[in-house]
């Protein structure tokens, strides 16, 4: 299809990644709407998880190309290729921030129809671990657009990582669940060292996508909770309303069958007791759908006081990293309350640090955060009730919460309290959000 260069913008002196159409199939009408549609779409799907393209443009000798970033590190296929298969943690995770990137696609009515290895991006960020990037959107579809570039009949993908219909050339009928199917072979891939449906040749490969059920994953790696092969088998289905009915459920259900991913905030060594918020009642409706969980084996304990944390000695820069690398990922695949324990975990470690470079560190997740504590607060139009708490005598106040208690009562909206507050927006946000745990507020 054409060639990728590594380039540099002339005025930004920025490195960037330019994919050019090969020459030849610039005046294939067929290739050059693929090439044109990837552009289009990339561009549209603005997600940390989906490589993002800058620009898109013709050279002086007719080839289109696009202009992307630049990404350093290597594709899953290269690293399967070298270790065979990952341990199990690390392969959650990638499947993961796939599935978010996934996700952010599916709401825009596009569906990917070729993710397979090759096309999942390991990036290296120093300070942040191993981030995903998806790529190669050329042969996606977007559903609902009416007649597309492929026909009824037409077979597109990679046969390991086709769905059923889709190796049957249904390709009208291939929408996000396809794109769930393949996920599920990948995380399988990734964990077994194989794919569920090899063969010798295209054809039998294909028959047994067709028409063979997929091999036990725990028989083919027995350090595999049985739970997360049950998860798989389902993504798995031949039929596509047997499966998951969305990319995020299928990514939760395997997070929560594997007990391996996102761990709580414990883990980081911080002797705390952060408690589990229970459901608000009040919440807008979009807020209230099923948020997947993480079997951890451990349950939080409410403290005695709930506005006193405990934290040992001994943190470290990464502890921050890692508290807020699991934040991005919570707040990525939905579940929120995850999301905010591992917040406030960070917030709590970098407190402990008290140094420049934590500060630094907590400035540039400050957008993160925030998102972070306001999904979790609703709608911030809402109005405050005070639960009057001094008639609680089993509740204590911090004087932080005293003195915003004093500010709005009065039936303000949330937003209207974080003006109030004479705390930073961050702080302010973290606060509400722990008094709307310990029944000090309401919002209606």
């Amino acid at each position: 299809m054409g060639m990728v260069f590594e380039a540099e913008h002339v005025r930004l002196r920025r490195r960037v990644a330019v994919k050019v159409l090969a020459q030849h199939l610039a005046k294939d009408a067929l290739a050059l709407a693929r090439f044109n549609r990837e552009a289009e779409i990339i561009s549209q799907v603005q997600h940390p998880h989906v490589v993002q393209v800058t620009d898109f443009d013709t050279t002086e000798q007719g080839e289109p190309y696009l202009v992307m970033e630049l990404l350093s590190g290597e594709s899953l296929a290269t690293r399967l290729e070298r270790e065979r298969c990952l341990p199990v943690g690390d392969a959650i995770r990638i499947a993961q921030q796939v599935s978010s990137g996934l996700a952010a696609a599916h709401a825009a009515n596009i569906v990917h129809r070729d993710l397979k290895p090759a096309n999942i991006f390991l990036c290296h960020v120093t300070g942040h671990g191993t981030t995903v990037k998806l790529l190669d959107f050329g042969i996606s579809k977007r559903t609902g657009a009416g007649k597309g570039l492929t026909g009824e009949y037409d077979i597109l993908g990679t046969p390991d990582y086709m769905a059923p219909e889709q190796a049957l050339g249904k390709t009208a009928s291939v929408d996000h669940r396809g794109d769930q199917y393949a996920l599920a072979v990948i995380a399988f891939e990734m964990m077994a060292g194989r794919t569920p449906f090899a063969g010798d040749d295209v054809m039998e490969v294909l028959r047994n996508v067709i028409s063979a059920e997929p091999p036990a994953l725990e028989q083919l790696a027995p350090h595999v909770p049985r739970e997360a092969g049950e998860v798989l088998r389902r993504a798995l289905s031949k039929d596509p309303e047997q499966r998951f009915a969305s990319i995020t459920e299928f990514a939760g259900a395997l997070v929560r069958a594997s007990g391996t991913s996102l761990p709580p905030p414990e883990s980081l060594g911080v002797a705390q007791t952060i408690p589990v918020a229970p459901s608000d009642p009040s919440a807008p409706a979009a807020k209230q759908h099923a948020i997947p969980r993480y079997q951890t084996g451990m349950q939080p304990k409410a403290p005695a006081d709930p506005t006193a944390t405990t934290v040992a000695n001994g943190f470290t820069a990464n502890d921050l990293t890692l508290a807020l690398d699991r934040a991005r990922q919570a707040h990525d695949v939905g579940d929120i309350e995850l999301a905010v324990n591992n917040a406030e975990t960070a917030l709590l470690v970098a407190d402990a640090l008290a140094s420049p470079e934590a500060g630094a560190r907590l400035e540039s997740s400050r957008t993160l955060l925030s998102a972070i504590f306001e999904a979790r607060l609703g709608s911030l139009s809402r109005r405050m009730v005070v639960l009057a708490p001094a008639s609680n005598k089993k509740l204590r106040v911090s004087p932080e919460q005293a003195f915003l208690l004093s500010r709005v009562d009065g039936g303000v909206t949330l937003d209207e309290a974080i003006d109030l507050s004479p705390l930073s927006r961050q702080k302010t946000l973290r606060l509400l959000v722990s008094m709307l745990r310990q029944g000090l507020i309401a919002a209606e």
